[in-house]
């Protein structure tokens, strides 16, 4: 992590991988690799180097493929802002980038949305990956995406 750090300090690119579940508990696990006491540091750092996080999944689909749900965060000011934060909050992460889909996010739950409207994935598939207090989120995703599809048609 240090030395990803450093480069990326120095102007170069840095791809790197974690496994985690989704872009907020990347955030976690970066800034959780270091000390409480050089967090704040980091934070700033990361904060201000960090231009993109991806996170993915695959599924099994209706048709027994395996498909992808991809979940995009764009580290704007707004992201920037909650990394700085003293408490990170994954709630605060998760509503920024379902907020932010004019930026480049793609959230989670637009991604299983989007995946059930095609019937990639079955709703039960759909709700198996998320909390359960974010059920009503997707579901009135699916609705939107619904109205918008039969206008297009």
């Amino acid at each position: 992590m240090e030395a990803a750090i450093e480069t990326a300090e120095s102007g170069h690119l840095v791809i790197g991988t974690l496994h985690t579940k989704s872009c907020a508990e990347t955030l976690d696990r970066m800034i959780d690799f270091y000390d409480v006491r050089d967090q704040a540091s980091i934070k700033y750092l990361i904060s201000s180097l960090l231009k993109l996080v991806l996170s993915q999944r695959l599924i099994k689909g209706q048709d027994g493929r395996l498909v992808l749900i991809p979940e995009v965060m764009v580290v704007d000011n707004v992201v920037s802002g909650l990394i700085r934060k003293e408490k990170l909050g994954t709630s605060e992460v998760e509503d920024a980038i379902q907020s932010g889909t004019e930026k480049g996010n793609i959230s989670f739950i637009n991604s299983l949305a989007k995946l059930f409207v095609e019937e990639k994935i079955t709703l039960e598939q759909a709700k198996s990956q998320i909390e359960e207090k974010n059920v009503e989120v997707l579901n009135r995703t699916i609705m939107q995406m619904k109205i918008k599809k039969d206008r297009l048609l």
